[in-house]
């Protein structure tokens, strides 16, 4: 019994002093948040290729009014008055801004977005509130979520059968090396070929993997971002959040799909 309650008593004390961390993490990047509020960043890494992923792959682009060819990027330099603009705090938040300098859209969405960046402006609380959630969308990982909804999906490798068919190879050498231990030594080839197979689609599990944990983190962090007044006002249809949770759903699905031929028909 008081082996139980020492258990019970390090749970509770590993969970305060998780929480008492977390809020102090919370406070300080609050904190820091409000001293940098509107000020340039100082001088941080920018990955373009990445950032001009969800412009590259975006197809409400072609609705746009007009796009800077890469061209006009060039001329313009699109990337440095980006580096100069920018005042981010997430990695999606990133993309949409790179989005934006380079599709002009119609006079009404102009003015439509200019208003809600008014009403941040105007309200600095409201704003550092948005700027706490989206931080958690600030990981190098956040990149994979545009690539899961817009990027090109892998396809089912079409040597899948092969893969099938050594591993139930393998499972027959276990079963008949109770009776003739000699076929334990099948098990040697079928391993290192199961190897192979492994570790090349290990990397099409690990994108979809990253890709599902964004999207989990961006659903938690639009259902709270769209509960702020100013979020509330200006969109007032929330409607897209359903099919957020569909895309969800089935991005889960096929996550652990994708896991189970990598741990099952690809072992190691």
């Amino acid at each position: 019994m008081n082996y139980f309650l020492g258990i019970a008593f390090i749970l509770i004390f590993i969970f305060l002093i998780h929480n008492f961390l977390k809020k102090r993490r919370l406070l300080k990047l609050k904190a820091t948040l409000y001293k940098n509020w509107g000020t340039q960043k100082k001088k941080p890494y920018y990955n373009f290729f990445v950032i001009g992923k969800y412009f590259e792959n975006n197809a409400h682009k072609e609705e746009a009014y007009h796009i800077l060819s890469e061209k006009s990027k060039i001329d313009l330099d699109i990337d440095d008055i980006f580096k100069f603009l920018d005042r981010t705090c997430s990695k999606i938040g990133q993309q949409y801004l790179y989005f934006k300098l380079r599709s002009i859209g119609t006079i009404d969405a102009l003015l439509n977005f200019d208003a809600l960046t008014t009403h941040f402006q105007k309200d600095k609380d409201a704003s550092i509130s948005c700027q706490l959630e989206l931080s958690k969308l600030n990981q190098t990982s956040s990149y994979y979520l545009e690539e899961l909804i817009n990027g090109q999906q892998v396809e089912k490798p079409k040597n899948l059968w092969i893969v099938k068919l050594l591993t139930t190879a393998a499972i027959l050498s276990l079963l008949l090396s109770f009776f003739f231990p000699i076929t334990i030594i099948l098990l040697v080839p079928i391993f290192a070929v199961n190897s192979v197979f492994h570790y090349k689609n290990k990397s099409n599990v690990n994108y979809y993997l990253q890709g599902i944990r964004q999207l989990s983190k961006s659903l938690k962090v639009t259902n709270k971002l769209s509960k702020q007044p100013i979020v509330a006002n200006h969109f007032k249809d929330f409607s897209f959040i359903k099919k957020i949770d569909a895309i969800m759903f089935q991005s889960e699905f096929i996550a652990f799909e994708k896991t189970i031929n990598d741990e099952w028909l690809f072992p190691i």
